[in-house]
Formats: structure tokens, sequence, C-alpha cells
């Protein structure tokens, strides 16, 4: 079986002339503009489909703007994709080009490499030098390493450009394991529990990056009360304050992937996560309360599945998703499916209680051994060797116990 990788590169450039920067502010401002259009139209006509967006707005922005046509696809694609949490207007686009329709990499004479884009307002190619420092060299390992890539983008950050391009590359991977890995991702930790004849291993990881995102939360909210009173440099804390944020998330993501990978490979096991996609949609019943949206929105789930799936597809292991209905209401000893009955411990930790059987576990471990044995029930995996029956002493006393945040049980 394959497994597809996408990644992105960012290659820096050297400083342009004063006509090449004239062109690409031209051409911005042009696909801004042009995006603009766009978004009133869908805004007035509020279509169903792309294709209805595209049939109405490309005629009008064809005769309008001497943009190359994929460009102007682009444009509505971009539209299409952001016009309804947009609030007022595009103030930045990225541009993309397809390779090699309107743009391409090449080297000059001197064997310095470039990036071309193609003609528009009847300007001609431009040439732009790209920067041969350790992102190009890295780039340069990839593609000698059998990474394709069909299209880039580029971007117009803090006053510079630069270019953005996106790697693709198949692994193969494994379709017979002896263990699942179950991953339970919520606001407080990552759940891991790796199943096998009984729980082989079971820990959590990540709380760092809910505590820094609380003080993270704390400190914004402080700023921001001056930030709004037209304090600038409050404003400049904040700006600082996000990108801090985004770093530091982004950064222990990759490092607990490669973390549950690590113990995937150890123990042969395949991958199991929730499917999560619909998680902050508001549903018909009204809304969730403040604290819980709160909490909600500090799940890097999304992010957490696409960093997840690319380390184990180039480790040569595979990532399942099952459905996230009643993962954490569901009994491992016993099977039962209920209401969840909360037990409180110190009046500080709450455990996850049975109300048929009794069972008592911590709730985040429950949900990761029932993420992994739906992997099994559902068919997603093929294990020779898995038993998905609860696991007991020969006296017939459970050997689960209790199990706190930060403790590991092996």
């Amino acid at each position: 079986m394959e497994r597809e990788v996408v990644k992105s590169l960012k290659l820096n450039l050297l400083p342009l002339s004063n006509r090449k920067e004239r062109l690409l502010s031209t051409l911005f401002n042009s696909v801004i503009a042009c995006c603009n259009d766009v978004l009133a139209i869908a805004k007035s006509k509020s279509p169903k489909n792309f294709a209805i967006l595209h049939t109405t707005s490309y005629p009008i922005i064809k005769q309008k703007y001497n943009l190359h046509s994929q460009i102007l696809v682009d444009c509505i694609h971009q539209v299409w994709e952001n016009y309804k949490t947009i609030k007022d207007r595009f103030k930045q686009v990225p541009i993309r080009f397809n390779i090699p329709r309107s743009g391409k990499f090449s080297k000059t004479k001197r064997g310095n490499p470039v990036v071309v884009i193609s003609s528009f307002n009847g300007n001609g190619r431009i040439a732009m030098p790209i920067k041969q420092d350790g992102a190009y060299k890295r780039f340069i390992e990839h593609i000698n390493d059998g990474w394709k890539y069909t299209q880039f983008r580029l971007h117009k950050q803090n006053g510079q450009y630069v270019v953005i391009v996106n790697l693709k590359k198949k692994f193969k991977v494994k379709t017979e394991y002896q263990a699942v890995v179950g991953v339970d991702v919520n606001s407080g930790s990552f759940a891991v529990t790796v199943l096998s004849r009984k729980a082989l291993k079971q820990l959590y990881l990540g709380q760092d990056i809910w505590h820094k995102q609380w003080k993270f939360m704390k400190r914004r909210s402080k700023l921001k009360s001056y930030a709004d009173k037209g304090n600038r440099k409050a404003q400049r804390a904040l700006r600082k304050l996000r990108g801090k944020e985004r770093n530091f998330v982004n950064t222990r993501i990759w490092q607990i992937a490669h973390e549950i990978v690590e113990i995937a490979m150890r123990y042969d096991a395949v991958i199991a996560i929730e499917k999560l996609k619909n998680l902050r949609e508001r549903n018909g019943k009204g809304k969730k309360p403040k604290r819980a949206n709160r909490r909600i929105h500090r799940i890097p789930f999304a992010k957490f599945r696409i960093t997840i799936q690319s380390v184990a597809w180039q480790n040569g292991i595979d990532v399942v998703e099952v459905p996230a209905t009643k993962t954490s209401q569901k009994c491992p000893k016993c099977g039962y499916t209920g209401k969840r009955n909360w037990v409180f411990f110190d009046n500080k930790r709450k455990l996850f209680k049975c109300r048929k059987c009794g069972y008592e576990a911590n709730p985040d471990r429950t949900a990761s051994r029932n993420i992994a044995t739906l992997a099994l029930e559902r068919g997603f995996v093929f294990v020779s060797t898995l038993s998905t029956q609860p696991q007991f002493s020969r006296a017939g006393g459970d050997v689960s116990p209790r199990v706190w945040l930060g403790e590991e049980v092996r």
C-alpha cells in the first residue's frame, strides 16, 4: 500500500531590482483587487458550489484584469475557500503558479538558481534569484531524494518575497501489524495506549502544550486590554506573542508525533486516531458553554493529524481514522455504552466509572483504549495476534488500575 506525503518548503529570495519590485507590487495589487471583486460577487450571489461561482465571475474578471488565466482561476478558488469566513475584504493574498504552465525553476548562464513566473500586463517573464542558504540546500536534498513538485506559491512577508514549494512523494506502508496504538487528542494531553493481547503500554504526552497555551492566553488577555486603548507597545507585543505560541505548538506537535511513531515501530503497531473534522462546528442543540468552547479551540487536532500522518507514512507505518462517536463513553471492560458517570478523587481529578460493571479508570486512557479496539472491530487493520477482550487476572480481578496524568504503565 502506498501513501502520498505532501510537504511545504520555503525558499528565500535575494534582493530584487527596483523594476522587479514595481512589477511584483503591481501583480500583487491586481490579484488582491481581483479577489475582492470575486468576493463581492460571491457575497451578493451566494453560490451553492464552486462551478456556479466560476461561471458567474470568470468572464467579468477576465475582461477587467490582464492576468494569466491560471491566476484568475486561483483567485476564484481563494474566494470560494474563504468567503464565508472573511468579514471585510482581502488585504494580502498568496499567488499560486503551476509548473510549467505559469511558472518554473531554472538556472542562469552562470548556474545560479532562479524562479521564473509567467507574463502579466504585457511585461514578459520575471526571473527572481533564489538565495542559496540552508533552505535551498534542504530543497535540493529533497529533490535528489525523489520528491516531486508541481506548483509553488509566492508570498509577501514583512515586505520581502518568499517562495513556498509543495513537494510530494509516495511511501510504502505495511498492511499487517502485531499491535495497535490508540491516540486520544483532548484539551489536556495526548493519551496513548498500545494494545495487543493486553495493554502493553499506556502513557500521556504533551501536557506542557496545554500549560503553555494557558499562560499565553492569560498574557494575551492582559495585553489586549492595553492594545484596545491604542497602546502601540502592547500591539507589537501581542503580535510577537501570537508568533511565539504558534511556533511552540508546531515544534511540540512534531516532537510528539515522532515519539508516537517510535513507539509504533517498537511494537510493530498501526496508529489509530479519531475523526475530529467537525468538532468545532456548533450543533443544532444550542451553543456550547464558553469555557468548553475555549478548551475545544485549544486542541490542535487538525495539525496533529497532518503531522502524525506525515511522520508515520515516511517510516512505513499506516494511520487509520475511526469514528469519534462515544469513544469516551464506552466501558473497555464490559462494553457498556451510555452517559458518562464521573467519580471525583480529592475533589480535583475525575475518573470514568461504568454504570454497569463499576469499572473505574482515567477517562483519557479509556478513550485511547477504545480507539485502538474500535480500529480492530471496524476492520481497518488486520492483526492476527490481537485480542479485544478486556484484561483480567487469573483470579478474575481487573488488572488495569487507575492511572493519572504523567504516569506510565508497562
